[in-house]
């Protein structure tokens, strides 16, 4: 049991949900089985990411989050490391059987991200960030390349990396007290909790604008506009607004919450209406 929470099941399920979204958004033609093969490769991948975060970041989950599973002695760290490398050379073996060079490549690419974001980069300013980001937007691009979806999976890929990155920054200010015990030098630590949460209105007015370009590209109808802004972003202001009023630990971990619900919710938005 401890090998699958590790990988965050929910979030595993997530990004498959996300391939799945690139594979079919916009796009109704029969897939040959390849596509089954990017969703375990993604999935797969995303899950080594989980686990070989978790092990680099035992001595600051042993302060922020001491439940987890290695910190509270479920998985030895040694064990944690080799499950993650199986992991990884499994997600790129089987991104071959995608039978598209684009979809290899990222693999790859993400696999040595996810990697060196966990062992170094989340510790340096912003770019920890921004790999998250891409991340979750190569998902959708993932899956939009193994059914020659490209060009849509594109518009959702954007719209993921914004709401990552505004997650991440609020997730800093959230982790910033293990984050400064371990010399990381994160957003936060950087800016301060205050700036941090200012400087997510960003990827939100970048939301905004991204949805009313594509509005007036005609690549959304009237009524998905309208829904977007009442069910998207009015929330993401409402996110922000509910933060700036005396930030806690508390309100920062709910909202990073609600934030996955609201990217899925504009997600059945754009694929419903």
């Amino acid at each position: 049991m401890a090998y699958i929470k590790i990988l965050r099941p929910f979030n595993c399920l997530f990004v498959a949900i996300c391939v799945l979204f690139g594979i079919f958004f916009r796009n109704l033609t029969l897939h040959s089985y390849n596509v089954v093969f990017a969703i375990l490769s993604a999935t797969i991948i995303a899950g080594a990411g989980y686990v070989i975060n978790d092990f680099f970041d035992l001595p600051i989950d042993s302060v922020n989050k001491p439940n987890r599973v290695l910190p509270s002695g479920k998985i030895k760290p040694g064990s944690a490391y080799l499950y993650a490398v199986f992991l990884f050379i499994l997600g790129i073996i089987l991104s071959f059987l995608t039978r598209n060079k684009y979809c290899v490549i990222i693999a790859v690419i993400n696999s040595l991200l996810l990697f060196f974001y966990a062992k170094t980069f989340k510790m340096n300013f912003l770019i920890g960030n921004l790999v998250v980001a891409y991340a979750a937007g190569s998902t959708f691009i993932f899956g939009g390349l193994s059914s020659n979806n490209f060009t849509n999976s594109v518009i959702i890929a954007i719209y993921a990396f914004l709401y990552t990155l505004m997650r991440e920054f609020i997730k800093d200010a959230e982790d910033i007290k293990g984050d400064i015990k371990f010399k990381a030098k994160t957003l936060a630590i950087k800016l301060g909790r205050e700036k941090t949460i200012f400087a997510s209105i960003l990827p939100v007015a970048l939301i905004i604008v991204f949805t009313i370009y594509i509005y007036f590209s005609d690549f959304i109808l009237l009524s998905t506009f309208v829904l977007m802004n009442v069910f998207v972003s009015i929330p993401l202001i409402f996110f922000i607004i509910f933060l700036s009023k005396k930030i806690s630990k508390k309100k920062l971990s709910l909202i990073s919450g609600w934030m996955k619900i609201d990217m899925l919710i504009l997600l059945v938005i754009l694929w419903v209406v």
